[in-house]
């Protein structure tokens, strides 16, 4: 590993995040030089002429000077565009520079000490905006949390290497080469900006949003907008600017009444800036990005009030300490004030305005920093010269107090922008349309007692099914009902009737929950108990949840959507949780192990996914489910901002160890990393086996059929146990037992004498390998997947879904012109052509031919409608055919068949648009 790879994961930055990186780094070090080469300017001067008086002026001069700027700057951001507002404020700053500059020549008197400083403060308002509106576009929510603080310690240094040339300043007279060196670095920043423009986009874009529902009162919005996070954060931000410009104010006087002599009082204050600034560098690289990741974000964003509340308490030790004693209290407080706010409250503190569309998120920055806090300086400037002049001592508990309320009020408020900030998150991954809360796609498409139970499954209604007619009890009857919900032409009226029996049905669904071994059936009487709100039925749903079979915890999660567990069931759904995480270790370590291209490999994909997909389900028993559901629904959304929200909202959510297991799962990364991140995670956890015997040893009960056929494949010959390959041989599965039979040939091969014991002591083996032998005239279950993933409509659905097709694939033969359907049948079945090819007409014109891979009839798996058209074959054919009803029992399995097709179906009704529109 190179230094430099060393060092980006030590300030946790992404390989492709280190050019970024490194360009906002130099920019803001640049901008950071010139601007403390300004204040150290600005305060020379100052310290020289009437302190007492001339800094509270310079404090409200600088005030009513940046919300001027600040006003201009909102309305060219608006109006121009971002990229091109920062490159016009760099050149403006250049501008003020030379102005300061002659300035500096010319003026030694308190007016123009004080026009330096609020040129000072422009400068740094500015630069500020500039700065953080770009980075705001650039970076989302969750790089805002790892990189803003290493971003922006680029100006500590470069404060630092201010403060040390303060030191060396005598007169006010040298200043002017420190101004010179500031507009070199202004500059430069122009020139950095104009590169990261060139690599980045830097462009506000928001996608639309419903309104909030709680929202800032009407009267406020024209200067607030409507979000309630930033009436919080821009009250907070005043109150804060007020205490820590009393703080520095009480410093700078304390200095100068201490050091009589010019240089010593610039020494002095030189060198304690340069040290505020390395310890704040030091801070923001190392510990505001850990502290945020452990702490979270609300402890972070009060200790800035916590500690200068706790700070100002101290004073009362005032009349012990002394003059001396005094001074370096005063010291410690500012230096302790700046560290924190400029290392950790300002880096947290910006990144709360992430979730906010980009425009308002850039109108927010500008109202806190171009306003409020000027706002906040302004108020503490008036105040200071309000002190009481009785002495000394009376003028410093007046400043204590007055700062120790702005702390208190700003702990206050901070307090609850945290609260506004998750209502943001959940709003920045809510719906864009208003809906009721709790509605669901069953608004949309409800499901109705005559929709197939398999489409009823995928859009079933989140307030359960409460019949109005209840039918007599009887279980008998109940229990024969249950029995046809596994036949195809009674399951639909079984499922409508054992809906109407309501609760005195539950006993008999409870008993089949806990005995049956039929998934069809486990699976719709998990339907049907999710459709019954009592406690039973929930109880029942857990139980069935914590069954090893991960088919059955699928299907109980689905059902448990509509009940709330409550607190008796959370141990058990931590548990699972627990359960979940060590699956997904085992399955990551096995994927460090073996070819990252492999079809096992994708398989492992799979299977981790649906790891995540439990781990939803079960965050969604153990917190509220709707803000769980969006921000799974984000999780995997393409716009990167919507997915950083959607984690950022899991992340102050949910408990930190799960969080940090799901992250581990859902960050893109090499496996054996991602292994060893679930390993730090979960220390006690055992070794695992090798991967091929624990997906052979587990089989369906915790893997796809599809991933076990691969594994069967795969194991070495000398490795193979019979006893672990017999379930195989046994299995419903077709594709599991071909894949069985391959691997008991290999078994059988080196080790013939064992094989034959098997033979003997088994005798049904025989009839096994006989039907398998008269099986292989057909196209076998791998080569069927293979089918299906070289057909368009299925062409984006792994082939652990693709497997669960294979069984309702009829294979179908058709000779040269013979009819498949006609024009006005009836359509309930889609074909795929395997071999030879297929005509479709419409009387005697020709519309296309299809050829092997190509499917059509496609409609008819969702919609029993007459044909539009007339299929022929052309040449002798093999086709596939998949009937509606069987389609409806895979889609019931796996869900994501019916996306993928309904994404194919939707991009080719799209072309069929584009192409119309052509032809007009």
């Amino acid at each position: 590993m190179t230094l430099l790879a060393r060092w980006q994961q030590l300030l946790d930055i992404r390989p492709e995040e280190g050019r970024s990186v490194g360009l906002f780094f130099l920019h803001n070090f640049l901008l950071g030089i010139g601007t403390i080469l300004v204040y150290v300017a600005a305060n020379v001067i100052l310290l020289e002429n009437h302190p007492e008086t001339s800094l509270p002026l310079a404090y409200g001069v600088s005030a009513l000077a940046m919300l001027g700027a600040g006003q201009v700057y909102a309305h060219y951001e608006h109006h121009l565009g971002l990229q091109r507002v920062a490159v016009r404020v760099l050149l403006a700053v250049v501008v003020l520079m030379a102005v300061i500059g002659v300035l500096v020549v010319t003026g030694e008197s308190v007016a123009a000490a004080v026009a330096i400083m609020a040129g000072y403060r422009v400068i740094y308002l500015l630069t500020n905006l500039e700065f953080w509106g770009v980075s705001a576009v650039v970076f989302d929510v969750r790089q805002g949390r790892r990189l803003f603080s290493v971003i922006s310690s680029g100006d500590m240094p470069a404060k630092a290497l201010g403060a040390v040339l303060a030191v060396l300043v005598h007169h006010h007279t040298e200043l002017l080469w420190l101004l010179l060196l500031a507009f070199g670095a202004y500059v430069g920043a122009l020139l950095v900006v104009r590169a990261t423009g060139r690599t980045h986009t830097v462009e506000v874009r928001s996608a639309a949003r419903a309104p909030r529902q709680q929202a800032v009162a009407a009267p406020l919005r024209r200067w607030l907008g409507s979000s309630r996070l930033v009436l919080t954060m821009c009250l907070s931000m005043l109150l804060i600017a007020a205490a820590t410009t009393g703080i520095e104010y009480a410093f700078f006087i304390n200095v100068k009444e201490r050091f009589h002599d010019q240089a010593l009082v610039m020494r002095y204050v030189g060198t304690v800036l340069a040290l505020t600034y390395l310890v704040a560098m030091l801070v923001k690289l190392v510990v505001t990005g850990r502290a945020l990741d452990r702490l979270g974000v609300r402890p972070v964003l009060l200790a800035l009030p916590a500690v200068l509340l706790a700070g100002l308490a101290l004073f009362g030790m005032h009349g012990e300490l002394g003059s001396a004693g005094l001074l370096l209290y005063l010291c410690g407080l500012f230096l302790v004030q700046e560290v924190l706010r400029r290392a950790i409250f300002d880096p947290v503190f910006l990144v709360l305005f992430q979730p906010l569309p980009a425009a308002e998120r850039l109108q927010a920055h500008t109202l806190a920093k171009g306003i409020y806090e000027p706002l906040g300086m302004g108020l503490a400037g008036l105040l200071l010269l309000l002190l009481p002049g009785a002495g000394p001592l009376a003028g410093l508990n007046f400043l204590f107090g007055w700062m120790a309320l702005a702390a208190i009020g700003a702990g206050l408020l901070l307090y609850h922008t945290y609260g506004h900030y998750l209502a943001e998150l959940q709003h920045a991954v809510g719906r864009r349309f208003d809906a009721a809360p709790g509605e669901t796609l069953a608004a949309v498409l409800p499901a109705t007692p005559d929709m197939p139970v398999a489409a009823q499954s995928i859009v079933t209604p989140v307030a359960p099914v409460r019949p109005s007619v209840k039918l007599p009890a009887d279980e008998a009857a109940i229990e024969a009902l249950v029995a046809a919900l596994g036949a195809k032409t009674a399951r639909a009226a079984a499922t409508d009737q054992l809906l109407a029996h309501g609760a005195a049905a539950l006993p008999v669904l409870i008993r089949t929950l806990e005995t049956s071994s039929a998934g069809p059936i486990i699976r719709r009487v998990a339907y049907l108990c999710g459709q019954l709100p009592v406690a039973a039925s929930c109880q029942a749903l857990v139980a069935l949840a914590r069954r090893p079979e991960l088919t059955y915890r699928e299907a109980a999660l689905r059902a448990l959507r509509h009940h709330t567990p409550g607190l008796a069931a959370a141990p058990a759904f931590r548990e699972l949780v627990g359960q979940e995480l060590l699956l997904a270790r085992e399955l990551l370590l096995g994927q460090a192990e073996i070819d990252p291209g492999g079809p096992l490999h994708e398989a492992l994909d799979y299977e981790l996914h649906r790891v995540e997909q439990r781990l939803f389900g079960f965050l969604q028993q153990l917190y509220p489910a709707q803000s769980i559901r969006d921000a799974q629904r984000h999780v995997a959304h393409a716009t990167r901002e919507r997915q950083a929200n959607a984690l950022e909202i899991l992340d102050n959510l949910i408990d930190r160890p799960t969080y940090q297991g799901l992250q581990t799962l859902l960050e893109v990364g090499l496996p054996a990393t991602k292994a060893a991140r679930l390993n730090r995670l979960l220390p006690a956890a055992p070794v695992p086996a090798p991967l091929l015997a624990t997906i052979v040893e587990r089989g369906e009960t915790t893997f796809s059929d599809w991933t076990v056929s691969l594994a069967l494949g795969q194991w070495p010959a000398d490795h193979i146990d019979f006893l672990l390959l017999l379930p195989h041989l046994l299995s419903d599965s077709r594709l599991l037992r071909e894949s069985a039979v391959a691997a008991l040939a290999r078994w059988a091969e080196n080790r013939p004498a064992a094989y034959q014991i098997a033979l003997r002591q088994n005798v049904f083996l025989a009839d096994l390998l006989m039907n398998h032998a008269a099986a292989i005239a057909h196209v076998s279950a791998a080569a069927r997947v293979a089918v299906l993933q070289h057909t368009a409509l299925f062409a984006e659905t792994p082939p652990n879904v693709l497997s669960a097709i294979v069984p309702i694939m009829q294979e179908v033969r058709f000779a040269a012109e013979e009819q498949i359907f006609a024009q006005g049948d009836l359509g309930t079945s889609l074909f795929i052509v395997h071999e030879g090819s297929v005509g479709i007409f419409s009387g005697a014109r020709q519309l296309a031919t299809f050829g092997p891979g190509d499917f059509f009839g496609e409609l008819a798996l969702l919609d029993t409608e007459p044909r539009s058209a007339t299929a022929r074959a052309q040449t002798p054919t093999l086709a596939f055919r998949l009937d509606q009803e069987d389609f409806y029992d895979v889609m019931e399995e796996r869900p994501e068949v019916l996306r993928n097709i309904l994404r194919v179906l939707c991009q080719r009704l799209r072309r069929q648009n584009e192409a119309g529109a052509v032809n007009k």
